[in-house]
């Protein structure tokens, strides 16, 4: 009995591990089409501009669920195209951002990076859930 009870606890703890990790990977997919939505609303177009390029939201965590998910967008964004390379980019789109920010006297939210070329590439913080 115990056997089986222990091999249950695996299974059990496998498939949530999928189920994590499957709603971890739709939430970053989501943040990059807020980006383009966002983007959008501004009258840009991200997936015209020339790489190497990158894309930097003024980000709330707390902020992040279905509703922004699905219809929200960021209050402050930066991006940068047609840059030498990916750190440059990415300075340069955080620099916008931060600026976008403080124009706005955004204070609740953190700068960080959505998009690199036309890949998202944002990290979720630990724990995070939506």
């Amino acid at each position: 009995m115990t056997y089986l009870v222990k091999l249950f606890c695996i299974i059990l703890a496998g498939l949530l591990m999928q189920i994590v990790n499957a709603n971890a990977e739709t939430v970053t997919e989501k943040m990059g089409e807020v980006f383009l939505r966002t983007m959008k609303h501004w009258d840009y177009s991200y997936s015209t501009l020339d790489t190497t390029k990158a894309g930097v939201a003024c980000v709330r965590w707390e902020g992040i669920d279905p509703d922004f998910l699905n219809d929200g967008l960021f209050e402050a964004i930066g991006f940068s195209f047609s840059v030498a390379n990916e750190e440059a980019a990415i300075r340069i789109a955080t620099q916008g951002c931060e600026r976008m920010s403080r124009h706005y006297e955004l204070t609740d939210c953190a700068c960080e990076v959505i998009l690199i070329d036309d890949t998202v590439r944002v990290s979720l913080p630990d724990g995070f859930t939506d």
